[in-house]
């Protein structure tokens, strides 16, 4: 989309009207990893695909056969599997924290200059039990039924070399081409960005309600230590295994590098929070929403934007002393989807640094666009960033060193690691 396509005026609404002057604890590390311009010079974080990674060992993907390119026809509606509180949202919506349609400015914007309909569902709760709903039509060639879905890297992964997802024509997405940060790039599974863009980057730590840890007298958790010695009954660990296991070998002060992991290191981590399940522990996906609110939980593994949603300064996200694991969410193309070329379109659309920006100013997790960042920071001119919030988007050294990417897993550690976690789940 050029600068001076027309886009029709929707209210803008910002995750951080909810704030209420929360103070975050650390939020927006990950930005300096990923963001450039700005009034400082964030420090250089890792890239999502850091030389220490393993990929997962998967059979190649058969070369498809020369064919036509796509036709560059607009057909709809776009079927769309998305995580929650994922998109800008208005009005209901935006308090709520749950799309539901008409509410998005950024879906409304889209829809109104291709005239096609979306239909965006809020289907992933965590990447295993998605995979679960869509592998047997991909393993069988059909259709999954959806013409875009977001999944994590290791997913991403997966399906790619596999052959599972449809290949970009960059010829529809110039705006991904030209605009995706250069620490996106390259990655081993999908070089050229063939199959995949990112959607979104974070990081995994702790949360916390403040309000209901003081009435039990519990000191707020500042490391994944603090974090197991919270009653269990009142705890949630991640239905991402990657993401739990990851920080479970931080708190016993062991590498989350894949390439040093080891079966026996997985079994320690199992081992050490086997007793937490015995009281109470349970596992979520972005559930732990929900959980907070009803202060069903009073602290949690979390991803790094969501708490910063809620809707309410009770709820705190800090990054722990020993570590966060860091990934990225990626928009691809499933094998056999029906609206190719408008999925293309949409990808393309939301690497507008206008719309980029609007996006990351509600979600608040990394964008993945250059210049969304400006975009950011014109959108609250009126009412400029609290400083000590401001300085969070900017964090020291120490907090970026301690980043890790526990993600790509060789078949036996992945076939341990899942092993592991159902025992632990109760699967």
């Amino acid at each position: 989309m050029s600068a001076n396509d027309q886009l029709p005026a929707l209210p803008t609404v910002t995750r951080r009207r909810f704030l209420k002057g929360t103070a975050l604890a650390g939020f927006g590390a990950f930005l300096a990893a990923c963001s450039s311009g700005g009034a400082t010079n964030p420090p250089a974080g890792p890239s999502v695909n850091p030389s220490n990674a393993s990929i997962p060992t998967l059979p190649p993907a058969t070369p498809a056969p020369s064919v036509a390119p796509t036709p560059k026809v607009i057909t709809g509606p776009l079927h769309w599997a998305q995580w929650p509180a994922y998109i800008d949202l208005t009005g209901k919506a935006a308090t709520n924290l749950k799309y539901s349609p008409g509410s998005s400015p950024t879906l409304e914007q889209f829809k109104a200059k291709y005239k096609v309909d979306v239909d965006y569902e809020e289907k992933i709760e965590d990447n295993n039990t998605f995979y679960a709903t869509i592998q047997p039509e991909l393993v069988a060639g059909a259709p999954t039924g959806w013409d875009l879905i977001v999944i994590t890297d290791w997913l991403a992964a997966k399906v790619i070399t596999k052959g599972w997802a449809e290949q970009i024509d960059q010829s529809n997405v110039p705006n991904c081409v030209n605009n995706l940060r250069d620490p996106l790039k390259g990655q081993v599974w999908d070089p050229k960005n063939d199959f995949h863009y990112p959607w979104q980057s974070g990081m995994t730590g702790i949360g916390y309600d403040k309000t209901s840890l003081a009435s039990a007298k519990v000191a707020a958790p500042a490391s994944l230590a603090d974090l197991y010695q919270i009653d269990p009954k009142k705890l949630s660990f991640l239905s991402e295994a990657r993401d739990t296991f990851g920080l479970g070998l931080l708190k016993l002060g062991k590498s989350a590098d894949p390439q040093q992991t080891t079966a026996d290191d997985l079994q320690a981590v199992h081992d050490d929070i086997k007793p937490l399940v015995a009281g109470g522990l349970t596992f979520t996906g972005n559930e732990y929403l929900q959980n907070f609110a009803a202060k069903k939980t009073w602290a949690a593994m979390v991803w790094s934007g969501d708490l910063a949603s809620s809707g309410s300064a009770d709820q705190i996200f800090v990054f722990p002393t020993e570590g966060t694991m860091l990934w990225t969410d990626n928009m691809l193309i499933p094998k056999g989807a029906t609206n190719i070329y408008t999925a293309e379109l949409m990808m393309n659309f939301v690497y507008d640094p206008t719309i980029a920006g609007q996006i990351a100013n509600f979600v608040y997790y990394v964008s993945p666009v250059k210049g969304a960042d400006a975009v950011v920071k014109s959108l609250n001119s009126s009412a400029p960033l609290d400083p000590a919030l401001f300085a969070l988007l900017f964090p020291p050294d120490d907090v970026v060193a301690k980043q890790h990417n526990f993600q790509f897993l060789s078949d036996d550690l992945e076939t341990a690691l899942n092993g592991l976690y159902l025992d632990l789940a109760g699967g």
